[in-house]
Parts: structure tokens; C-alpha cells; sequence
């Protein structure tokens, strides 16, 4: 049996794992401070570069997905989904008027950016 894939608005179990890794890891700071950091520190400074690097990684903003896009059709589909609807639910004409309103919307932030 295949997992549930996520909606749009919902976090993948990737990221609640993330995120209650990361509240727990706080919690345990919070209890146990700074001392814990400076021992790991001077005892693996290569486990503590380790740690930073991959702490650093986790607050990297998340790309949209738009990245992924390779067609216009694609866009259209990634658009409908970035404001709720249920990724298969897209039919050829949502996805064409989402391709249109993105058209008139770039066209008119064009219009903006020249001061028109």
C-alpha cells in the first residue's frame, strides 16, 4: 500500500518529523544550554561542525516546486495547487485559465516595473 501523499496546505510527515526534531532538540537546549554545545565542541569539533551544518540545512527556505515545472501545462497544474485544489483535480480548462491569469498577471507586473 502506497503512503497518502500530502495536499498542497499540509507539511509531508518529512517535515513534521523535522519539526519535531528540532522542538525537541530546542527543549533539550533550553534544559540543558550552552554547556552541552562548548563540550561537544571542544571534545568533535568535527561533530560540531556536523551538527551546525545540518541545523544550518533545515532552515533553508523550501522551494515551491515551480522548479519543476517543464511546461506551461505544468505550471498551470503547480498554480491550482498552490491555492488548495487536490492535484488530479485539475481539468484542462482550469488549468488553462490558470495559465491565463498567471499571463495577465505577469503582463501586468511588467506594466508596474516600467511605471506604466
Amino acid at each position: 500500500m502506497r503512503p497518502r501523499k500530502p495536499k498542497a496546505n499540509e507539511p509531508s510527515p518529512r517535515d513534521k518529523l523535522s519539526a519535531a526534531f528540532l522542538k525537541a532538540f530546542q527543549t533539550d537546549f533550553d534544559l540543558y544550554g550552552v554547556e552541552v554545545i562548548e563540550q561537544l565542541r571542544k571534545k568533535s569539533p568535527e561533530k560540531y561542525a556536523e551538527l551546525a551544518a545540518r541545523l544550518i540545512a533545515t532552515v533553508e527556505p523550501k522551494p515551491d516546486g515551480f522548479e519543476q515545472c517543464n511546461s506551461m501545462e505544468d505550471i498551470g497544474r503547480k498554480l491550482l495547487q498552490s491555492v488548495g485544489l487536490d492535484e488530479n483535480a485539475a481539468t484542462p480548462s482550469m488549468i488553462e485559465a490558470a495559465i491565463e491569469a498567471n499571463d495577465a498577471f505577469i503582463k501586468q507586473l511588467k506594466r508596474i516595473s516600467q511605471g506604466n
